[in-house]
């Protein structure tokens, strides 16, 4: 039991360091939720959450153990509580100072947070609360300003509603948010599931939060809009120990208890009821399906959802990040390191494969996280479910999207062509976060790039609801006697003719337009974004031009300059 547990412990760090953050967004929720006030009035959660933390410091391991919920207590032994803390906190150093920020219920937990500053960084603290007082998990996540997310041009609060509701009961329920147009009801509703890691109910990744955007957008169109914080978040510490945890528990089972719930609310039609996977969430669509004993799906929508088995994708998507960085020329240590793990995984993943194994009988040698879903998971081709199943479909794609690629789009389309009730639209800007990207994507520089799920995506969903189709995707016709750029990329981002230098954001600045002589704001930059620049002149103080008549003003504390070595400029053909 206890080497099983360790191992889930490692995955709980990875999943926690690479944890996408809950970061409230500016949407108003109404019905009611209960307040910080109203739950202190029982229970002063921040100094109960400030003795665990003390205790923690202290290493007084027997007091901290008693403050846990028996939940938690049967899920964390109480000789690997203190395993898991020093694994959660090592990546971060010693805690220089911890500050408290807030206390708010989700309906399932009461959840006081902290801000840690640390040796090497700052993160969030989530301590979480049962209805009775006791800490029922507690989560380390990686903290986002709230204004790198963008609010969506569609985003009319004035239009919907939102109230809180809680998914399923027990050990494992978990925190919701159903969005209602404003009307007459009852109303048409999609059910969103959540792609890979402990997703939050906003699927927030990096600078994006492609669930919010897709409620408030249909709702905009008459649609209401379930969604929920994934198991793996709301009980994240509770979900990593469980030993027989496959993808039923983390995404399946849910997403079916969802679509239970909705049938009984008045604001529903209970005849109208869409399950919209994303990634890995459509990868279990077939599983969602199946799963729907009652038939209460109406129909499902897979964007961007693997097609074959699990984790020949994942290796595909290691070659892939080796190929682009050996291109990219990075350091020598960083292809080395995807190198190791690469092979780390074929071997891994050879051990996986040997049919003299399987989830009732894992090999010591196979040493992945989380060992029982893998082989759960094993044999698994959502595309072969699939085909025998009858329910309206529409499968949704980014051209270009690096993590699930067209092939996957197309071997979708290859096994369900006999099926007459299956549309397909291939989006020709979208990357993997739903947001469309105007360049080439390298891993990079999209997911640092703010933006919003697309209207035209948005109605395209709306429509296939309402009315059971959409129209097909322009086909855009290729260009005459294309010219051929060389690939040369300059510290990650790659150059395109033209270019004579470029820039990095330091500090927000104003990316402006210019429109009949004057500057028309655009939005703001964020620290950490790069853009090739093509011009400068004087006007309006000096500005930088970064194409299609986008300029930023010349602000040395804001932005960093740079131009192209000769080298570059001769790889390009640019200079002799």
């Amino acid at each position: 039991m206890a080497k099983k547990t360790i191992k889930s412990i490692r995955s709980l760090m990875l999943a926690s360091t690479l944890g996408l953050t809950a970061v409230a967004g500016n949407l108003a929720i109404s019905g009611h939720q209960v307040s910080a006030e109203e739950v202190q009035n029982v229970i002063d959660y921040e100094n109960r959450s400030k003795e665990f933390l003390n205790v923690v410091q202290a290493k007084n391991w027997d007091d901290a153990y008693h403050l846990l919920s028996k939940d938690l207590q049967s899920a964390l032994p109480k000789e690997l509580l203190s395993t898991l803390w020093s694994q959660l906190t090592a990546p971060y150093g010693e805690v220089k100072e911890t500050s408290f920020e807030r206390v708010k219920n989700d309906g399932v937990h009461t959840k006081a947070t902290f801000i840690a500053t640390a040796e090497q960084g700052v993160y969030k603290q989530e301590i979480k609360f049962n209805k009775e007082g006791q800490i029922d998990d507690f989560l380390f996540d990686v903290i986002t300003a709230p204004e790198s997310f963008l609010n969506p041009p569609y985003n009319h609060p004035e239009n919907y509603n939102e109230k809180q509701v809680v998914i399923g009961e027990g050990k494992y329920a978990l925190p919701g948010v159903l969005t209602v147009p404003k009307g007459d009801g009852p109303f048409p509703v999609v059910v969103l599931v959540h792609g890979s890691g402990p997703n939050d109910m906003d699927e927030t990744m990096n600078v994006f939060k492609p669930f919010r955007d897709i409620a408030v957008g249909l709702a905009n169109e008459g649609i209401a809009v379930l969604r929920y914080d994934k198991r793996t978040r709301a009980h994240t510490v509770k979900t990593s120990t469980e030993p027989t945890f496959s993808i039923q528990e983390e995404t399946v089972i849910d997403a079916n208890l969802a679509v239970d719930q909705l049938k009984t609310l008045p604001e529903i039609d209970p005849n109208q009821i869409f399950v919209l996977g994303h990634s890995q969430g459509a990868f279990a669509l077939p599983l969602i399906v199946e799963n729907d004993k009652s038939k209460d799906i109406k129909g499902v929508i897979g964007v961007a959802g693997p097609a074959g088995k699990f984790h020949k994708l994942l290796v595909w998507q290691m070659e892939e990040q080796l190929k682009l960085a050996e291109k990219m020329k990075a350091p020598k240590e960083q292809i080395i390191a995807i190198n190791e793990l690469l092979a780390t995984y074929q071997n891994q993943f050879s051990i996986l494969e040997d049919p003299q194994y399987s989830k009732e009988n894992i090999p010591a040698s196979f040493q992945m996280q989380n060992a029982y879903w893998w082989f759960d998971l094993r044999d698994y081709v959502p595309t072969e479910l699939a085909k025998k199943q009858d329910i309206p479909t529409l499968l949704l794609q980014g051209a270009k999207d690096l993590q699930v690629p067209v092939s996957e789009f197309e071997t979708w389309k290859t096994a369900l062509n006999n099926r007459d009730n299956v549309d397909y639209k291939l989006y020709p800007n979208m990357f993997h976060t739903l947001v469309d990207y105007p360049g080439e994507p390298n891993w990079m520089t999209e997911y640092m790039t703010p933006g919003n799920v697309s209207q035209p995506f948005l109605s395209d969903i709306a429509e296939w609801v309402k009315t059971g189709s959409i129209q097909p995707a322009e086909v855009q016709p290729e260009p005459e006697d294309p010219k051929q750029e060389p690939t040369v990329y300059w510290d990650g981002l790659l150059m395109k003719k033209g270019q004579i230098g470029k820039i990095e954001v330091v500090k927000p600045i104003n990316l402006w337009k210019r429109v009949d002589d004057k500057l028309e704001f655009v939005r703001v930059l964020q620290p950490g974004e790069h853009y090739r620049v093509y011009k400068y002149d004087n006007q309006f103080g000096g500005q930088y031009g970064l194409g299609d008549n986008h300029y930023i003003t010349k602000m040395e504390e804001h932005i960093i300059y740079k131009t192209p070595s000769k080298a570059k400029l001769r790889e390009m053909g640019m200079e002799n």
